[in-house]
């Protein structure tokens, strides 16, 4: 596990891979539950009350996040990512993939001629989207096609 992000060379292409979470430093509420939720005091607190209890809790804030943050950005992807994603091509990143928004998307952009790719996975709950990498083709966002086997390329 990668808590903040990873690199990686994948199909020859420098990527940077995160949750994604960190890449909208608009959301400081977020970031201050972050680091409340991402420390040694809290981590220990859940240790001594028990898988059950934590999983309850999580899965509170997860709905009560979920319903927050999806009924105001229900029209799309925020722009943040994006801008998170030309910034990392501007530091050599061929390639950046991201998750934290729910919105499925997957945006080329060309910067003096070299061609860059940045993938938002999405989520599974509403979109049924994932990120497939079978080379030598390499990346396509697909979305889950429920009564099939296989998934289906999310048209761009």
């Amino acid at each position: 596990m990668f808590p903040k992000h990873h690199e990686e060379r994948i199909g020859g292409k420098r990527t940077f891979i995160a949750h994604g979470d960190l890449s909208n430093p608009k959301l400081y509420q977020y970031r201050a539950f972050r680091k409340i939720l991402k420390n040694q005091l809290t981590y220990s607190l859940i240790e001594k009350v028990g898988p059950g209890f934590t999983r309850r809790v999580a899965k509170w804030l997860s709905q009560r996040s979920y319903k927050r943050n999806h009924g105001v950005l229900s029209s799309g992807p925020p722009p943040e990512f994006r801008s998170f994603a030309h910034q990392k091509f501007l530091e050599g990143f061929d390639m950046v993939i991201l998750g934290h928004s729910h919105f499925p998307e997957e945006v080329e952009e060309k910067i003096e001629g070299k061609r860059y790719v940045y993938f938002n996975v999405g989520d599974w709950m509403d979109h049924r989207s994932f990120l497939r990498y079978t080379p030598p083709d390499g990346f396509r966002l697909e979305r889950f096609e429920i009564g099939s086997l296989k998934g289906g390329e999310i048209g761009r």
